[in-house]
């Protein structure tokens, strides 16, 4: 099975079928964007006429009445000494952290000597190895299951089959793991895993893993983490958000070292997993559009989430009334590839639980549905 066909029913996270063709330029989506118009005031310069001076009458005076010449001289007057001034250091030329700080700070700072850890919840859960793969520092934070939650995937978990047209391809799984703390916020820590089947491993063998922290507050993302392992294709890549300095630092990596990236980040964003809870988080309304900024792979762009109607889907999991949602990006004329569309149904309740995923590709379609699901 080709991989980039495989990959695109592992995950819930919208518009992976499509990651390959978003805009190369960054694009801020004008429901979201805050524009500030600074207030510039001038003054008038005030011009004033200059007063002729009055001119002096003299009387005459006789050759006779004139005193004799007295040279004088003047002394100059003391002039204080200047207070020696001290240059002012202007903020371009102060020393600026750079990514490389960033990135070397946020390592520094991590909490656990490894990564927190998971633990399986159904039967038969496989638990991906985490042994060599690029992590978050995020991912070194303590996770806490027990934690008081709100949102409607409070202690979550999902597990869903993968099927490439009628053939099961793999397994995956969905969860929420708890509360963390980063940087001052606390966030949801939301898991994605997903498993080759034993019968494709022996050709064509997947383990990948996504690690997303969304605000537990305002449903914003604060960084991800994607680590791919799928035949003999490897990346490991993370982002983390960092608001308070308008930019996003990380690294990337395949097969070369650790490479770090950043940008600017003028906005609160979304990466691909979070944005799947963001849009459980929403009133769905037929015909209405859902819009937001996201960034996944050193891009950022608007996402439109379209909520066509409603439908009844029934699965291993049981039957459920549904509304079905359908991401496009939004862009120069881009939407999604010819040919191809992503497709999300989602319980038309309080939860909105992803009950099946489904995308067509070159020949039939790859899609995922819910086989079980845990609510603690």
């Amino acid at each position: 099975m080709n991989c980039r066909l495989f990959v695109i029913g592992l995950f819930f996270v919208f518009a992976c079928a499509c990651a390959s063709k978003q805009p190369q330029d960054t694009l801020i989506s004008p429901a979201t964007q805050e524009q500030t118009s600074p207030i510039q005031t001038q003054t008038a310069p005030v011009q004033t006429q200059p007063v002729p001076a009055e001119k002096e009458t003299a009387s005459p005076v006789s050759p006779a009445a004139k005193a004799p010449e007295t040279k004088t001289t003047v002394l100059p007057e003391a002039v204080p000494p200047k207070e020696q001034e001290v240059p002012e250091v202007s903020p371009a030329s102060a020393p600026q952290e750079t990514p490389e700080d960033f990135v070397k700070q946020a390592r520094a700072n991590q909490t656990l000597s490894a990564p927190a850890e998971d633990m399986p919840v159904f039967k038969d859960e496989e638990l991906i190895s985490l042994e060599g793969r690029l992590l978050s520092p995020l991912a070194y934070e303590p996770v806490s299951a027990t934690a008081e939650q709100t949102a409607p995937w409070k202690n979550e978990e999902l597990k869903y089959g993968l099927y490439y047209s009628f053939i099961k391809a793999g397994t995956a799984y969905i969860k929420n793991r708890g509360i963390t703390d980063i940087n001052g916020r606390k966030a949801y820590l939301i898991q994605t895993s997903a498993f080759s089947a034993p019968v494709i491993d022996a050709v064509y063998k997947v383990r990948d893993i996504n690690l997303s922290w969304l605000d537990t507050q305002n449903f914003y993302s604060l960084g991800y983490a994607q680590s791919l392992r799928e035949g003999r294709y490897k990346r490991d890549e993370w982002l983390t958000f960092d608001y308070n300095k308008n930019t996003y630092y990380g690294e990337v990596r395949k097969k070369e070292e650790p490479r770090i990236i950043s940008g600017e980040l003028p906005i609160k964003v979304l990466d691909m997993l979070t944005s799947l809870y963001y849009v459980r988080a929403q009133k769905l309304e037929v015909g209405k559009d859902i819009v937001f900024d996201i960034i996944n792979r050193e891009k950022q762009y608007p996402l439109v989430v379209k909520v066509l109607g409603k439908e009844t889907i029934k699965t291993d999991a049981g039957k459920f009334d549904c509304i079905k949602v359908e991401p496009m990006f939004r862009g120069e004329g881009i939407f999604v590839s010819k040919g191809k569309s992503l497709q999300v149904w989602l319980t038309d309740d309080e939860y909105k639980m992803p009950i099946k995923m489904k995308v067509e590709v070159f020949i039939g379609s790859v899609y995922a549905e819910l086989l079980e699901y845990k609510r603690n």
